[in-house]
């Protein structure tokens, strides 16, 4: 549900006054922040309780880093559930999709085969949610009718990260659709400081029992919008059982927690236990992949994985993918009943 705010929603590109600002930065973090007088019966009366602001008695009162609503606005909705950017200009790729389809058109009586179907489509950029959050913090309340605000946004952007000048525009829009105002800062952070906040610290977990793998990846990740938790990581493990993976991962830090298995040296399944709205088979050198930040494994071209969606079959989708993809390498049989047909080129 879209929520109304009485101010300017978003930007279409970096505004110049912000392009300004950002030429008097001499350092390579930026962080995205504003100052707002606001006046204190739009407190009182919740306009901004959605970034944490709030009234107890006479008293402001900033209840520290918020993640906005999705339905803030379009960037806010983005930053929430992700976001898939279909990119025409980039070079067309060959993409497969596996079903099963019945035999002579009854499938009780005749059976089902397996039929893959492969053609040429546009690569889509995939940006997994990223987990903005806004703290406002009191800088001046006198008693009078107004106060002043600082809102702050995290992470921090780095203007060596992959596409910086869409990310910037990102964060200044969700600042802007949540608040009302935006602007960028330098800031004394240092670089080891931001890069920790984005990357993710891979562990590495041999095979074993069911048991004693959940433990292993559960560690102390406990995401307060999963009450279903440790079943979820239990479903996933016995999935990949099945598949006989030659090691567990598990990622901590950053704004969300992952895991996944590894069947190949370039076969890598995972998801996110913090949102846990797709699954991602990723087709890269792991030991590659792994050196990257969070934000950027996930931001290229979708050439390099495929993402399972959970939506309704999404298990029965990821099987068969599975299975494919570890049949190219030389690790599976190919399924009896099995057809591909080929799209035209």
């Amino acid at each position: 549900m879209t929520k109304r705010f009485p101010w300017k929603s978003n930007y279409r590109k970096i505004p110049p006054f912000m392009q300004n600002a950002l030429n008097d930065i001499d350092g390579d973090l930026i962080a995205v922040a504003a100052i707002k007088k606001i006046k204190r019966r739009d407190i009182e009366a919740g306009q901004y309780s959605h970034v944490g602001l709030s009234m107890e008695g006479s008293s402001i009162i900033a209840a520290g880093p918020t993640q906005p609503p999705a339905g803030a606005g379009k960037w806010s909705e983005r930053n929430a559930h992700g976001w898939d950017r279909r990119r025409e200009d980039w070079p067309m790729v060959q993409k497969t999709w596996t079903f099963e389809s019945p035999n002579f058109g009854d499938g009780a009586r005749n059976g089902w085969t397996m039929r893959s179907w492969t053609k040429d489509v546009y690569q889509h950029q995939i940006f997994e949610p990223q987990g903005m959050t806004i703290e406002a913090s009191l800088l001046d309340d006198k008693g009078g009718e107004q106060v002043v605000i600082k809102f702050a946004l995290a992470p921090m952007l780095s203007r060596s990260m992959a596409e910086f000048d869409l990310i910037l525009l990102w964060a200044i829009n969700v600042l802007q659709e949540n608040t009302g105002i935006t602007g960028v800062f330098g800031s004394d952070a240092t670089r080891e400081e931001y890069i920790s906040t984005v990357t993710l610290d891979w562990q590495i977990f041999p095979p074993g029992t069911a048991d004693e793998v959940v433990a292993r990846l559960l560690g102390s990740a406990h995401p307060t919008n999963a009450p279903d938790f440790e079943k979820h990581v239990r479903d996933r493990v016995r999935l990949f059982e099945r598949f006989e993976p030659k090691a567990y991962i598990r990622g901590q830090g950053g704004f969300g927690s992952y895991f996944g298995a590894q069947f190949a040296e370039d076969l890598v399944v995972f998801e996110n236990l913090k949102y846990g709205n797709a699954v991602y088979l990723l087709y890269q050198d792991w030991d590659e992949a792994s050196q990257r930040s969070r934000l950027d494994l996930l931001r290229d071209q979708d050439a390099h994985f495929d993402r399972v969606v959970h939506t309704d079959g999404w298990q029965d989708r990821l099987t068969s993918l599975l299975h494919d993809k570890l049949f190219e390498r030389g690790l599976r049989r190919r399924r009896s009943g099995y057809r591909s047909k080929r799209g035209a080129r």
